[in-house]
C-alpha cells in the first residue's frame, strides 16, 4: 500500500461556513438529525465495501474506499470517547488522534469488508446511543483540541456529522 498524502486541513471551518466541496452546512445539525439520518448513511457505506477496487488507493490524496468507511467507523468511536470526556470532565483536552496514522496502523485495507461493516454498524449504533443518552442542558459542555480549538457537545457532534456526510461525497464522487 503506498504512503498517503497527509491531509493538513483544519476541519474546524465547517463549523462556520458551508463546506465548499461537498456544499454540506451543518450549523443547524442538531443530535436528532444524526440520530434519524444515520441508518441511510450506514447502507451507503456499506454498499461501498462491495465495489470490485474498494482497496485500491488511487492517487497519494486519497484513501481506499474500504480505507474511507474504515476510518468513518474509528471516527464514530473517537467522537463518542470525546463525548464522554466532554460530558464527564469539564473542558477536557482531547488526546491526539491522527487520522492518517490511524488507518496506516490499522491496515484498514487488510480486514476483510465484512469486519469493516460490522464495526460500522457497532460504532454507529453506539454514537446514536450516546447522542439519545445526552440531555440537552449539556449540548454546551466544552471540550478543546490539542491545537486550542473549542468544541461543545452540539459542534462536536456537528462537526463528526460533517465528516461522515464528507466522505460519502467523497466516495460518490469517485464513483463517477
Amino acid at each position: 500500500m503506498s504512503e498517503i498524502v497527509p491531509d493538513q486541513k483544519n476541519w474546524t471551518f465547517v463549523l462556520d461556513s458551508v463546506c465548499p466541496q461537498c456544499r454540506y452546512d451543518v450549523r443547524t445539525v442538531a443530535p436528532a438529525d444524526v440520530i434519524a439520518n444515520l441508518p441511510d448513511g450506514l447502507e451507503r457505506y456499506i454498499a461501498v465495501l462491495s465495489r470490485p477496487q474498494a482497496r485500491l488507493r488511487t492517487s497519494p490524496s486519497r484513501w481506499s474506499d474500504q480505507e474511507y468507511v474504515a476510518h468513518v467507523a474509528h471516527m464514530l468511536v473517537i467522537m463518542d470517547g470525546r463525548l464522554d470526556l466532554m460530558l464527564e470532565h469539564d473542558e477536557p483536552v482531547f488526546p491526539n488522534w491522527d487520522q492518517d496514522q490511524a488507518a496506516e496502523e490499522g491496515n484498514y485495507n487488510a480486514l476483510e469488508p465484512e469486519e469493516v461493516a460490522a464495526w460500522l454498524r457497532s460504532a454507529a449504533s453506539k454514537y446514536a446511543e450516546k447522542l439519545r443518552s445526552i440531555d440537552e442542558a449539556s449540548y454546551s459542555r466544552r471540550g478543546l483540541r490539542s491545537n486550542g480549538s473549542a468544541f461543545t457537545v452540539e459542534s462536536l457532534n456537528q462537526y463528526a456529522w460533517h465528516d461522515f456526510v464528507h466522505h460519502l461525497w467523497d466516495l460518490d464522487s469517485s464513483a463517477s
